[in-house]
Parts: structure tokens; C-alpha cells; sequence
């Protein structure tokens, strides 16, 4: 059985408890849902309960602009990389041994700041699951 066939149920219950004039219904999906089945149980829903509202959302703060920061670094990295890779290749000279070697270099670079940023990243999160795990 896989979840789209899984969730054609939910969707029947759940359009039947708005019908009946009860309160919605629980819905659960299982592993291996893709979004294509979350889209379609998106548009049942809608034609269940008449319209989605979205709902703005205020601007990111300022605490929220500072965790992306390193993200924001590392893309820069990346398209400057490709800037350059881009360039050496639209003049059609091979690179020199040094140029190459520089490339090389700045590569690593990108790599190590890649990973120390997801290390941070996992050991924050990790942290943070503790916490919440003695606060429970």
C-alpha cells in the first residue's frame, strides 16, 4: 500500500466530518509521503473546507538574520567559485599549475567552511534536543 493510497481514506473521512457538521477530522501520514501527495491532500482539503487563508508572516528577525549569515557566506563562496571556474573556461586557455593549485586551495576552503558550518549546525541542534528532552 503506498501513501497516496493511504491518504484517499483521510480524505474521504475528513471531507465526511465537514459534511456531517462535525469537527475536522485527525489525519496522519506514514514514511515515504512525497510532495506530490501532500499537494493533492493540500487541494482535497481546499475543496473540503472551502478555502486556505494564508496568513503573512512578519519579517525575519533579527536573531534569525544572524544564523543565516554563515549560510549566506558559504553561498557567496560557492558563486564566486563558479565565477571563476566559469571565466577560466569561457577563455579557453587551460589554467597554469599556480592557477590550478589556487583553485584547488579555495575549494578546500569552501569545503572546510561547508563542514565546520554543518558541524555547528548538528551540535546546536543536538544541544537543543537535550534541553527540550530535561525540560519534558
Amino acid at each position: 500500500m503506498n501513501a497516496l493510497s493511504s491518504l484517499i481514506p483521510a480524505e474521504q473521512a475528513l471531507a465526511a466530518s465537514h459534511s456531517a457538521g462535525g469537527a475536522p477530522a485527525s489525519v496522519q501520514a506514514g514514511y515515504g509521503v512525497s510532495l506530490t501527495d501532500l499537494s493533492g491532500f493540500s487541494d482535497a482539503l481546499a475543496r473540503a473546507d472551502g478555502t486556505l487563508h494564508p496568513h503573512a508572516t512578519a519579517p525575519a528577525a533579527e536573531t534569525m538574520q544572524a544564523l543565516f549569515r554563515p549560510l549566506e557566506h558559504i553561498n557567496a563562496e560557492a558563486a564566486s567559485l563558479s565565477k571563476h571556474a566559469e571565466s577560466a573556461m569561457a577563455a579557453g586557455n587551460d589554467l597554469t599549475p599556480g592557477e590550478m593549485v589556487m583553485l584547488t586551495v579555495r575549494c578546500h576552503e569552501f569545503l572546510f567552511h561547508s563542514q565546520l558550518t554543518a558541524n555547528v549546525a548538528n551540535r546546536t541542534s543536538d544541544g537543543l534536543q537535550q534541553l527540550f528532552r530535561q525540560q519534558a
